[in-house]
């Protein structure tokens, strides 16, 4: 059956230059412990009569909340985080430099770009070209391995992009990444927060309609993924799949969204 989808992936920062995110960080005395917030989002999907995957975890990591978290689905703007995260790991190591450059097979670019941009760009405008020279460069083996460091289990790599079969992500393992990009916890402090300032700079909304004329009326899958710092600060990446169109996706999300950040 061929469905319409919907990618997002957005990273609200705010403000992410006053925040402190010292505050944000859980201590080792932090207990985790459910949202109490289950029972109404379990109302809420039920009565939706949508399929819906749900991954919450508050900053202060005091707070989660998993539900169909393990499903893989296929996101390719999800899974462009575990390779940034391989360029920044090696750059710290002094491995590379961010200013190498990087010159594709036959091409003729004059200067080629550097690894640092081919980054910013994969990042920026969701590109393809460039998270496939990055692959090259890094290796599948490589990333592969910096997903397992980070405890991804759900994510992986195993093909360049796009390929729907080998490259797959969870809901869980997308909010784990950004829980420990946003608590400082991926490589160092300022790498962590360059790779969130990256991520808070991109416009990562892309839609890929069903080809056909079933298109206009076919179910869409939404992906939606967030970091909120403030007061109540948390992760949420959530899929919605099964509802008749985006707006009721996303008034769905908004009523999840919502029904955790009063629960907090």
């Amino acid at each position: 059956m061929n469905r319409a989808r919907q990618f997002r992936l957005a990273l609200f920062v705010l403000p992410l230059a006053v925040t402190s995110f010292a505050g944000n960080k859980p201590t080792q005395e932090s207990v985790t412990s459910e949202s109490p917030a289950r029972a109404d989002i379990e109302e809420l999907i039920r009565k939706s009569g949508a399929t819906v995957s749900v991954a919450f975890r508050s900053l202060d990591g005091t707070k989660e909340l998993f539900l169909n978290a393990d499903a893989p689905f296929d996101d390719p703007n999800a899974l462009r985080i575990p390779v940034m995260i391989t360029v920044y790991a090696a750059a710290e190591s002094h491995n590379i430099s961010l200013s190498d450059p990087v010159r594709a097979h036959g091409a003729s670019a004059t200067p080629p770009p550097t690894i640092g941009e081919l980054c910013e760009t994969m990042i920026l405008q969701n590109s393809d070209p460039a998270t496939n020279l990055l692959l090259e460069r890094f290796t599948l083996a490589g990333i592969r391995a910096q997903i397992r460091s980070l405890g991804l289990d759900g994510m992986d790599i195993g093909a360049a992009f796009p390929n729907s079969e080998k490259n797959h992500t969870s809901s869980r393992a997308l909010a784990i990444a950004l829980w420990k990009l946003a608590t400082d916890r991926v490589i160092n402090p300022d790498a962590s927060k360059a790779m969130v300032g990256l991520l808070a700079r991109s416009s990562l909304h892309s839609t890929a309609n069903a080809s056909g004329s079933a298109a206009a009326t076919a179910p869409v899958v939404l992906h939606d993924a967030v970091i909120i710092y403030g007061a109540r600060a948390f992760v949420l990446a959530i899929q919605v799949q099964g509802l008749k169109d985006y707006a009721a996706s996303s008034e769905l999300v908004a009523k999840i969204s919502k029904a955790l950040t009063d629960a907090m």
